[in-house]
């Protein structure tokens, strides 16, 4: 294995870590009433401030090479974050399950397979295959360990609608994968600073609406803007979990490709799980180790080369 192999690994490990962590800090947000439009919209508008002043300082954002490459900029905001984050809100909301959407949201990989070998002609062999599809029953232990295997019943609060729910979730997933085909297209000519300064700028341009027109209205902003427990955790959003994480991701797409680097998200919920458990919020049964087991033994088997390569 290659050094820059090596590295791409452990770069997607850091990423990793740092989006299942993420959940936790967004938590402690919404228990404290922060509205998601003007949480997400802090967080991705922060994230492009500080890439700005440090890709200024620094030199390392590139110009346009092609006017039409805006489109494809254009394009890749508008996936993830503005669809991706909209779309996993609304679903999980309207399920009323978070069950249901994360066991939706972990067919990311199987999609990326697919869009990977399409697109790109990724070549995968059938350890590749077996492991990206041994990840989603795995991932569905570790969620639904501690809880009833009932998936289809939402709970019984006032709006949740499964169908619609559902369809958004679908949507986050389709959001993700293609955002990662973008993203790879554009690292053949931007380096990973680039493309992740104008996600976020222009992320936070399309989440700016939303914002405007549902939360600042109905929202006293100026007691969240003064208040420190919020400035800690969206802090920490913006510069690790934003601009470092996206980062990062976006260098070992170039490396690994879309299917390989798409493996690598059913792995989020079992950060977040044992982060939980180290901290004694959360506490992990014997299903869901035998689960958090699955999910990697499929990720290891979906890095896995042929000996031809």
């Amino acid at each position: 294995m290659t050094r820059q192999r090596i590295k791409a690994y452990l770069l997607i490990c850091a990423t990793i870590f740092l989006w299942g962590i993420s959940f936790l800090w967004t938590n402690k947000l919404l228990i404290n009433h922060v509205p998601v439009f003007f949480l997400i919209f802090t967080r991705i508008a922060i994230a492009a401030v500080i890439l700005f002043f440090v890709g200024k300082l620094t030199g390392s954002i590139q110009r346009l090479k092609n006017r039409t490459d805006i489109l494809w900029f254009l394009t890749l905001a508008l996936l993830e974050p503005f669809f991706y984050f909209i779309s996993e809100t609304y679903g999980i909301k309207l399920t009323g399950s978070p069950n249901l959407s994360s066991v939706i949201v972990s067919s990311i990989p199987i999609f990326g397979l697919i869009a990977g070998v399409t697109f790109y002609r990724e070549k995968v062999n059938i350890k590749n295959i077996v492991g990206i599809f041994l990840t989603v029953p795995g991932l569905l232990l570790v969620v639904l360990g501690k809880r009833s295997l009932d998936l289809l019943r939402p709970a019984d609060l006032p709006g949740t609608n499964l169908t619609a729910g559902i369809i958004f979730l679908f949507i986050a997933v389709f959001s993700a994968v293609g955002h990662t085909v973008i993203l790879k297209r554009l690292t053949m000519s931007y380096n990973a600073f680039t493309v992740t300064f104008y996600q976020h700028a222009l992320g936070a341009v399309y989440l700016l609406v939303p914002f405007l027109l549902l939360d600042l209205r109905h929202t006293n902003i100026t007691q969240f803007l003064t208040d420190g427990e919020f400035w800690y955790p969206i802090i920490i959003l913006s510069v690790f979990c934003s601009s470092i994480a996206f980062m990062m991701f976006t260098s070992v797409i170039k490396e690994l490709g879309v299917t390989r680097t798409s493996t690598f998200t059913a792995v989020i919920p079992i950060i977040t799980a044992a982060t939980g458990f180290f901290l004694g919020i959360e506490s992990l049964n014997w299903i869901q180790i035998t689960g958090i087991l699955i999910v990697v033994t499929g990720v290891i088997l979906s890095q896995l080369r042929s000996r031809r390569s």
